[in-house]
């Protein structure tokens, strides 16, 4: 029963991290959604190398990319050196595009997660 229901709990995570990742890859990659993707996916693949000790999705959870995204923060002084300003603005944009490029395979992956998780609980 318990591991049952550990199990329905992580579908659901699993769902859940699929939608939120949709919604970035989709067109609402703002930082803020990107970052809190990061903190969601690396939780969630630690809750599952805990609770999970099945080989194969031991094996499969270690193809996950890891997402390291932080926020650029622009300090005053620098909107103050309009060069400096513009470079750090696109430095984000490209580390931005290539996590989104890196949600896009975790969502992938995580589906295929979601797929083994339904065969394991027997659904």
């Amino acid at each position: 029963m318990d591991q049952d229901k550990s199990t329905s709990l992580l579908i659901r995570q699993l769902r859940d991290i699929q939608s939120h990742a949709d919604k970035i890859v989709n067109g609402d990659s703002s930082s803020s959604n990107i970052e809190t993707f990061s903190r969601y996916s690396i939780e969630l693949v630690a809750y599952v190398k805990e609770k999970i000790d099945t080989p194969e999705i031991l094996k499969f959870i270690v193809e996950i990319p890891t997402i390291n995204y932080k926020k650029t923060e622009i300090k005053f002084w620098q909107f103050l050196i309009l060069p400096l300003w513009w470079l750090i603005l696109y430095k984000d944009y490209q580390i931005r595009n290539q996590a989104v490029q890196e949600i896009r395979h975790s969502r992938g992956k995580f589906a295929t997660l979601e797929v083994m998780m339904n065969d394991l609980k027997g659904v």
